[in-house]
């Protein structure tokens, strides 16, 4: 199995089947550890799939449930059957990898082992923490035109960072997170 970015979004989706479940995806990367499980849906929410109603807050629910079990250091994935259910139009999911595959190659060539310790037990366990409530962001921020992008990006970002060991793309991430909190005050408000 690789490690590239582009062969695991080629992987997301299943070619034989009109719609593509949570579940199967997460049975996809399983093996891979929880950077690309984060990845994934952080990517559905922020490519043109994340514009559908509701695929933002079944995304921000997914990386919810993703991050917290990193969080207190379980080693393999669980999600409730609810959101393992639930499906995504196989042919969307494709049209919007293929958009995002051009900056996915560039991505792949600033990844690198690099301040490792963030990739660690304790630290991965707080980003993970930390991850787990700009995922929950997510969910008021469906209200808002495009207001999901900001903590998508950011969650693909440290989900990089964390698949690749890279602590610079870890810290940028969690530092973009920082204005998923702004965003999600002004949601509250406007509502």
């Amino acid at each position: 199995m690789s490690d590239s970015i582009v062969e695991l979004l080629d992987e997301m989706y299943d070619e034989q089947s009109e719609k593509t479940s949570l579940g199967k995806v997460v049975e996809r990367f399983e093996d891979r550890g929880f950077g690309p499980l984060l990845l994934m849906p952080a990517l559905i929410a922020l490519l043109p799939t994340g514009a559908i109603p509701g695929v933002p807050t079944l995304c921000g629910l997914t990386l919810f449930f993703i991050c917290i079990q990193v969080a207190v250091g379980r080693k393999s994935p669980w999600l409730p059957k609810v959101l393992k259910e639930k499906e995504v139009s196989s042919d969307k999911l494709e049209s919007a990898i293929d958009k995002a595959k051009p900056y996915a190659q560039k991505t792949e060539k600033l990844l690198k082992p690099r301040m490792t310790f963030l990739s660690h037990t304790p630290a991965k366990n707080i980003i993970a923490g930390y991850c787990a409530i700009a995922a929950l962001g997510m969910i008021p921020l469906e209200a808002l035109p495009f207001a999901v992008a900001l903590p998508a990006f950011a969650l693909c970002i440290t989900a990089l960072g964390m698949a690749n060991r890279d602590g610079v793309f870890l810290s940028l991430g969690i530092l973009l997170q920082l204005g998923t909190g702004y965003l999600v005050f002004k949601a509250i408000g406007m509502m």
